[in-house]
């Protein structure tokens, strides 16, 4: 008893040291939507059975009762403090570990025995040959090790440190107290003990119960219960007893009954209707999840943090050739498998950790259209691969060699997970982390940039907003885009971010509103009184965009002309440039050119590229104007500025293609035409109708680009 609590002891201890510096982390990605903003149901402010209940009902995801519990216990306690959330986290860790300890010590002795657990004679009967080293080796220490590298492995962070994937490690803990319930109940069973093993049995039923209302792939539990049985109790003999197929037909009734559970009387539809969503079908997903495996395998072996990472830019397999290394490690999991099978009486224990392994990762990485990686998934699968592997040290080592090797190894593996762990100090370090290993993917881009605009890094937001904008276009990036936007007073960008989150169905009375705010700050106040009346119209609760709706129409009606309205508008906010712009605007339609010209001018000198629609329209009125006074040299001058400030930025391209081709000097506007289509350039209704462009519409090159895209008419 004292050498067990002192293994106790140490796994705690290791725990504890691992994950010292995880307590403070924020709330990240999922924790966000299903513990603060988004879920307060979990938002328990009373100890009551009807707070309790609508956190377990109500709570998302739907049907994981406990962890949103769990959730809403850790809310009544300390709110969104994330101390408290950490610390149940790392308890349940700890207990999996303890578990996980004391089931592997009992495997070890299971596996003493050619026949594992059938009785003595049986054992002495079917004992052929000397038993491996290992199995000379007392149980303690090899479970103790087993069970300190599986706590301590850095693959684990995701699932501990990750506030909200406590349902994938208390699915986990539930799962093996289950396993372990049945184990020793049979252990009692084979010694005539049947009271306690009646009470075993119930409490493997309890566990069960609790597992399935955690997470789905408790599913899989019958199944491994099963499989133990037939490697540790029943010698992987092949029985036609009564008895047997009540066992097996018992499992697989478990089995059916979780799977409606979860999945409905049409699981069929259930499956299909989860890609509706995704951006994969079924067969890729299936296909891509035979390298995903291998690929976790590959994570269990070499866990160095840097090959870390919550969300990963996977890439799809589309057929067993695309790419080819889908055949291959189709072939590697198909041999493990035949491997295990091969393998299974000489040594049981490593092929029951391989069937282990498959068996558990089955439900998320197969058929059901969830997400294609998360490292999460191997808290559970990667436990018996644990003792397998400590089995395999003893094999070859004597027992000192292999204690310090595979201390040496847990010590290595515990400095990682430490350092995996200040990744997720700070929101920012950690989607800095997850853009830096996904750099193609456009989600870490924005959730950093979320991030950063939290913290009122509004600059720097802005540059991971656009980064990720340029991968793939979301309304609630653009939306976030232009609140970044018209919090540094870039309101022209900001109104352009709006109107494209609009254009992408993010229909709300907060877009509305905001993008009403931001047209006020540009003088164009028709406008945004159209859009706080779509706000109000939209939330008629919403008694901001009221009240800012209300202050408008006075002050229009108290400065009645929009010349009077701007220079009221300009006195108040002298320092905003997109007033003075307008009000340039105005002058132009009056005839007042160099009135016109000079605020531009004076808006030129004052900002530069990062204000970008600004600039942009800035430089375009200047070199218009200097053209209409003849003087070209000047405008192309201005363009030349333009592209020197944003050289990326198709338009001064264009635009100097059209005053070349206004000037009837083909050669430079075809020339200067090409460049702003290879930036980018797609108005093509523009090419088309634009007089300046006329000498050179019929050549073969702008024909062919029209014909090209003759269904496009896409503003850049």
């Amino acid at each position: 008893m004292g050498v067990t609590l002192a293994f106790i002891a140490g796994l705690i201890l290791a725990g504890i040291l691992v994950y010292a510096n995880a307590f403070q982390g924020p709330f990240v990605f999922d924790d966000i939507n299903f513990i603060t903003k988004n879920d307060p149901d979990v938002h328990m402010t009373e100890f009551s059975w009807d707070a309790l209940k609508r956190a377990a009902l109500e709570g998302n995801p739907r049907n994981r009762y406990l962890p949103n519990i769990s959730f809403a216990l850790n809310y009544y306690f300390g709110g969104e403090h994330t101390f408290g959330y950490h610390l149940v986290n790392l308890a349940v860790h700890l207990i999996s570990g303890i578990v996980l300890f004391l089931l592997f010590r009992l495997t070890w002795r299971l596996c003493l025995s050619p026949s594992g657990g059938s009785s003595a004679s049986s054992r002495a009967s079917n004992f052929r040959k000397p038993p491996d080293r290992f199995l000379s080796v007392s149980p303690d220490l090899p479970a103790f090790l087993a069970a300190l590298i599986w706590l301590v492995h850095p693959v684990q962070t995701n699932a501990v440190t990750y506030i909200c994937q406590r349902m994938a490690s208390m699915v986990a803990m539930f799962y093996i107290l289950a396993l372990l319930c049945y184990v020793l109940a049979r252990i009692r069973m084979q010694t005539k003990k049947i009271r306690p093993a009646a009470g075993l049995f119930a409490g493997c039923a309890f566990f069960s119960l609790c597992a399935v209302a955690t997470k789905e792939n408790a599913g899989t539990l019958p199944v491994s219960i099963l499989l133990y049985e037939w490697f540790f109790f029943q010698n992987l003999k092949v029985s036609r007893s009564s008895r047997t197929w009540v066992w097996v037909i018992a499992g697989a009734m478990a089995f059916a009954a979780v799977a409606v559970y979860f999945l409905g009387a049409d699981p069929l539809h259930r499956i299909l209707n989860s890609y509706t969503r995704r951006e994969f079908t079924l067969p890729q997903r299936v296909l891509t999840e035979f390298r995903v495996v291998v690929y976790y395998v590959s994570l269990l072996v070499y866990p160095h943090p840097d090959r870390l990472i919550l969300d990963h830019d996977y890439p799809l397999s589309l057929g067993f050739l695309q790419p080819p290394v889908t055949l291959t490690c189709f072939l590697m999991l198909a041999g493990m498998a035949a491997w295990a099978g091969y393998i299974a009486k000489k040594d049981r224990l490593t092929a029951f950790a391989i069937f282990w392994f498959m068996i558990t990762l089955a439900i998320e990485s197969s058929v059901i259209g969830i997400e294609i990686i998360y490292e999460h998934r191997l808290y559970l699968p990667a436990m018996f691969l644990s003792l397998a592997a400590v089995k395999r040290v003893f094999h070859h080592l004597t027992r000192k060699h292999a204690a310090a090797a595979l201390v040496l190894c847990a010590v290595m593996l515990a400095v990682w997970s430490h350092q995996r762990n200040r990744i997720w100090a700070t929101d920012v370090a950690f989607w800095s982390d997850n853009a830096k290993k996904s750099p193609l993917k456009e989600r870490p881009y924005q959730n950093l940039a979320y991030s950063l605009q939290v913290g009122q890094k509004l600059e720097e937001a802005i540059y991971f907003y656009r980064k990720s904008l340029a991968i793939n276009p979301h309304p609630v990036a653009y939306f976030n885009l232009g609140l970044c936007l018209e919090g540094i007073g870039y309101y022209s960008d900001a109104v352009d971010a709006y109107v494209n989150a609009l254009k992408m169905g993010y229909q709300t009375a907060q877009v509305h509103s905001s993008l009403a705010g931001a047209l006020v700050h540009m003088g164009e106040f028709d406008a945004a009184v159209t859009h706080f009346e779509q706000a109000r119209k939209m939330g008629p609760a919403d008694a901001i965009a009221e009240q800012k709706l209300t202050r408008l129409k006075a002050f229009l009606d108290h400065c009645r002309t929009p010349e009077q309205c701007l220079r009221a508008s300009i006195a108040q906010e002298p320092a905003n440039p997109a007033l003075r712009f307008k009000l340039g605007m105005i002058y132009e339609k009056q005839g007042k050119r160099d009135e016109a010209y000079a605020i531009y001018e004076k808006i030129f000198e004052e900002i530069d590229g990062t204000n970008r629609k600004l600039f942009l329209l800035v430089v375009h009125r200047m070199a218009v104007l200097s053209a209409m006074a003849g003087e070209t040299d000047r405008s192309l001058g201005l363009l030349e500025k333009g592209m020197r400030v944003m050289p990326d930025n198709p338009f001064f391209d264009y635009e100097t293609a059209a005053y070349y081709g206004l000037l009837g000097e083909t050669e430079k506007a075809l020339s200067w035409l090409d460049r702003a289509v290879r930036k980018g350039y797609q108005n093509w209704a523009q090419i088309a109708s634009d007089r300046r462009l006329q000498g050179i519409r019929n050549t073969p090159y702008v024909q062919a680009l029209l014909k090209k895209n003759s269904s496009g008419n896409r503003l850049n």
